[in-house]
């Protein structure tokens, strides 16, 4: 909690539903308030900037005997209702209500070695996200093409598939390489409404409800606009190359040391996509995994792409297109 932001969450999971493992139960609630010149105070309250967003979600998971045991298969119902005052940013809607009813269902296959420092096997995941076609279904004969946001996007509709592949391999010893690949697309039912404005994906460094955030070390959201807008993009690419060292391998303190190579992007349409068109950066970072706080992780990276002018020297590239990132509790995507 916060003078800009508020978050309350909570989860419940039940991993032997029916005695069986590993069928697992998951529910899970939350609401968040966020804030914008909410303290200054020669505005009025119609004129605050204000995002109120409350959900829940009830998902099942559980193992496949087939093709192998690494296989498993995990589906969910979630809901989210939108609550947004003059917010001119992050979404397409500013003002107005929005409803989100969507279901999940996630096909992937878990074969690492280990969760915290893996040295083998991979982890791949294919996910598909959809609302019913809500415009055909309550407002058949309504003119979306005229509508305003507030009536096309009451209930947010789309249908959202992501793509996650990465891989560990030992290269001699402790050092181990990991390479890793991600895509996303998001498509829609009524040309008329096009995209929704919800759920769309950014490469960016920051996090928010109703957003995919891939991070790219090495640039700030600001610094991928020639590619990428504030709203995000339906579609999105990115690919990782990391050599990884450890220094220590104590369960209560797993430390080790990284160098990466990355590069992504996002596209509005998917004629524009091109997966070789991406932002690159390359930098070391380190990670520090304890028991009470998770994961917690420094990154250095230096974006190849940014739209600077010529630096005369080596290390004044370096440093104005550097950039510093903390991890805290999970990995980003």
């Amino acid at each position: 909690t916060g003078k800009a932001f508020q978050s309350l969450n909570g989860s419940f999971t039940e991993p032997w539903l029916g005695g069986k493992r590993p069928n697992a139960l998951t529910i899970s609630v939350f609401s968040s308030r966020s804030f914008r010149n909410f303290f200054v105070a020669d505005l009025n309250d119609n004129q605050r900037e204000l995002l109120y967003i409350t959900g829940a979600s009830v998902g099942l998971g559980r193992r496949l005997l087939w093709p192998d045991d690494n296989f498993s298969i995990q589906t969910s119902i979630n809901y989210q209702r939108y609550n947004l005052q003059n917010w001119r940013s992050d979404f397409l809607l500013t003002n107005g209500q929005s409803n989100n009813l969507s279901f999940t269902t996630t096909f992937a296959r878990y074969s690492l070695d280990q969760p915290i420092y893996p040295r083998s096997g991979s982890n791949i995941s294919l996910s598909v996200q959809i609302t019913p076609p809500f415009s055909a279904i309550f407002n058949s004969s309504v003119d979306y093409s005229l509508a305003n946001d507030s009536k096309k996007y009451k209930w947010a509709e789309y249908h959202k598939w992501k793509l996650k592949a990465e891989w560990f391999t030992s290269l001699g010893g402790k050092l181990v390489l990991r390479t890793s690949a991600k895509m996303g697309a998001m498509g829609y039912y009524n040309p008329d409404i096009g995209h929704s404005p919800f759920e769309r994906d950014g490469i960016a460094n920051f996090n928010l409800y109703g957003k995919d955030i891939i991070a790219l070390r090495g640039y700030e959201a600001t610094e991928v606009t020639r590619r990428t807008t504030n709203v995000g993009h339906p579609f999105y690419a990115k690919y990782t190359v990391e050599l990884r060292y450890p220094l220590s391998l104590n369960p209560s303190s797993t430390i080790y040391a990284l160098a990466f190579a990355e590069g992504g992007n996002s596209w509005a349409t998917f004629k524009n996509f091109n997966p070789f068109d991406v932002n690159r950066s390359a930098g070391i970072g380190l990670r520090v995994f304890l028991p009470m706080f998770g994961t917690l992780g420094f990154d250095y990276g230096v974006g190849f792409d940014k739209n600077l002018p010529a630096d005369d020297s080596v290390w004044k590239y370096i440093s104005n297109r550097g950039r510093f990132n903390v991890v805290l509790g999970l990995e980003p995507e």
